[in-house]
């Protein structure tokens, strides 16, 4: 299919340079206007970059004038679009059409509130009418713009608008520009621009016939909607917030910030990225980070449960309020399902009593690692994804931060994190290390043991060392008092040393765990809250023993005890005595705590 569409539209470029007249390509692209959603937007993947260059199609309705009136249009009390180069790129941007006309995108505002909760419909040209509805000036206002091909029902927006309006008393306006939207993809690029002007209108003139603060405005656009938002907010001075729900990527990939949404289009832009793959790879969002704190969900690029279509069926039956909601939101899940979870996230932040924190690293890769767990002195290194982002430490600076986390794959997607750090103990005479897996359960106040995911491949232990992993699970354990250790050794291929060829010991020499809520521990420092108990709990074995030698295949239980934190000490006094000459590390030979674990039944 993929190999169709490419030779499709080489085949399209090919006959437009041989001179063909520009009517049958008119009635190609007539034909492709029609198509049905789901192949519309396949066919979208790949026009941004084989759409023929062809001046004469300009978009019916749009006033004639001569070429600068062509280029840089103007709209009555919008303003005008002035075009530069920034605009034009050989590779990411190569053509650019003029908008269709005011009249063709038909922009229209529903009005939500807590006393019409049904919405209220007013057009663009009518702005005025809203001062006769249940809006209020005094109130914040929220903006929602949906993308391309959508509506202004799309379900995303109205299950956004339900929860907005059931966690605050606000406004909310629900843009509807899918005269525009519903075009070929360049020309919806097009149309953004006049959709901007009639948004960053729209706040004008509730400023002027009310008296709304421009502050207290938050404008959340998903795809198309979130560049939409940035060309809005660079014509609104002092606008409170933008939200980028993966912003589109293809016509705005590394431009310049005029072009897309960026940093100073609002006092504050949150941009969250789920579908970072290249469009090559029919993946729909920007990977570039693009505001002040840009949030990368598993990366940015794959989405848990989005490698499988059997999540369609329970889409349609668990989102939104009736069966045509549900199969909107399927069919989205079914073409674009990254693309669509960033607004998922956004509208689960709401209500969820996940905290959804993430934090700043280099790379998604050392955010698994467990490298990146700490929210910094200034707490500015962390920061909730959602509706809670203006809270960020950090806002009110310059900086620019990229966040990561992990979630789930729904329908509540968020995930409690927890960090673990592995005390390997070292036993004099044993030479080497051993490599396999660590596998650990999680005992809470009721007995029931739950397995923490852990973000590693086989790894091999060094004596004498510590060893940081992040883990994840769905529930918040944070009442743990005891774990599970499971130990199953593996031999690398390509190393060695790791091979056990007869009298081998392949068992790991485990001195203590230490346990701590990530989430816990940034919630503190998110709400300037220093707690006067420890943040981490120390685990070894239940007697206090210094070292637990676990055989391959054996599962041992380690509880916090008052012991456990002199467990750590003597390790760390052991990790300073083994870089000190032999006669200080000798006691530990002489010592009766080394013990075989208790094997574990499942049950007992």
């Amino acid at each position: 299919m993929v190999c169709q569409k490419v030779l499709f539209w080489w085949a399209v470029v090919g006959v437009a340079e041989m001179g063909v007249s520009a009517r049958l390509l008119e009635d190609v692209v007539s034909s492709l206007r029609n198509l049905p959603v789901i192949g519309n937007i396949l066919q979208a993947s790949f026009h941004p970059v084989f759409r023929p260059r062809l001046p004469s199609l300009h978009p019916a309705g749009h006033r004639e004038g001569d070429d600068e009136d062509l280029e840089n249009p103007c709209y009555e009390d919008l303003g005008c679009l002035y075009t530069s180069k920034d605009f034009y790129h050989p590779f990411h941007r190569p053509m650019n059409v003029p908008p269709y006309s005011r009249e063709q995108v038909n922009v229209k505002y529903t009005l939500y509130t807590r006393r019409e909760r049904e919405g209220t419909t007013v057009g663009a040209q009518n702005v005025k009418q809203l001062i006769n509805t249940s809006f209020s000036p005094y109130k914040k206002t929220k903006i929602l713009i949906h993308g391309f091909l959508d509506t202004n029902t799309v379900t995303w927006m109205l299950e956004m608008t339900r929860a907005l309006l059931r966690h605050e008393d606000l406004n909310v306006l629900a843009v509807d520009w899918s005269g525009g939207s519903r075009a070929l993809y360049t020309q919806a690029t097009a149309n953004t621009r006049l959709v901007g002007l009639e948004v960053a209108h729209l706040i004008r003139r509730l400023q002027e016939l009310s008296g709304l603060n421009p502050r207290n405005v938050h404008i959340i656009g998903h795809s198309l909607g979130a560049h939409t938002a940035g060309y809005a907010g660079e014509r609104v001075p002092g606008l409170g917030r933008i939200t980028g729900l993966d912003p589109a990527e293809p016509y705005f990939q590394h431009l310049p910030p005029r072009v897309r949404l960026d940093p100073t289009d609002a006092t504050f832009v949150d941009v969250i990225h789920t579908d970072t793959n290249s469009i090559f790879a029919l993946g729909y969002g920007l990977r570039q980070p693009v505001g002040h704190l840009d949030f990368y969900p598993n990366g940015g690029g794959e989405q848990p449960g989005c490698e499988t279509i059997a999540r369609v069926p329970l889409t349609a039956m668990t989102e939104g309020k009736n069966i045509l909601e549900g199969l909107d939101a399927a069919q989205k899940d079914l073409v674009a399902c990254r693309h669509y979870r960033a607004p998922k996230l956004f509208t689960d932040s709401i209500f969820s009593t996940c905290p959804y924190v993430a934090f700043q690293c280099e790379s998604y890769k050392q955010y698994l690692a467990g490298q990146c767990t700490s929210c910094g002195e200034d707490g500015s290194k962390c920061a909730r994804l959602g509706l809670e982002a203006e809270r960020w430490p950090g806002r009110n600076r310059t900086q620019h931060a990229t966040m990561f986390l992990s979630t789930a794959d729904g329908p509540h997607y968020c995930l409690h994190h927890y960090r673990l750090i592995v005390e390997v103990a070292y036993i004099v005479g044993r030479l080497g290390s051993v490599r396999g897996h660590l596998h650990i359960y999680a005992i809470n106040a009721d007995g029931q043991i739950r397995e923490l995911h852990m973000f590693h491949s086989a790894k091999t232990f060094h004596p004498g060392r510590s060893y940081t992993f992040l883990a994840h699970h769905r529930q918040d354990l944070t009442d743990t008092q005891e774990i599970l250790v499971h130990w199953s050794y593996e031999a690398s291929p390509f190393d060695p040393s790791t091979f056990c060829v007869l009298f081998c010991d392949t068992s790991l020499p485990l001195g203590s765990i230490s346990f701590s809520s990530v989430d816990q521990v940034a919630n503190r420092r998110y709400n300037n809250y220093i707690s006067e108990g420890p943040d981490n709990v120390a685990m070894c074995h239940k007697q206090g023993h210094n070292l637990i030698l676990i055989k391959s295949g054996e599962t041992v239980k380690l509880a916090s005890s008052p012991k456990c934190d002199l467990v750590t000490r003597r390790l760390l006094a052991l990790l300073d005595a083994v870089s000190r000459p032999i006669r200080y590390v000798k006691a530990i030979s002489d010592s009766p705590e080394l013990v075989e674990p208790v094997k574990w039944v499942a049950g007992r």
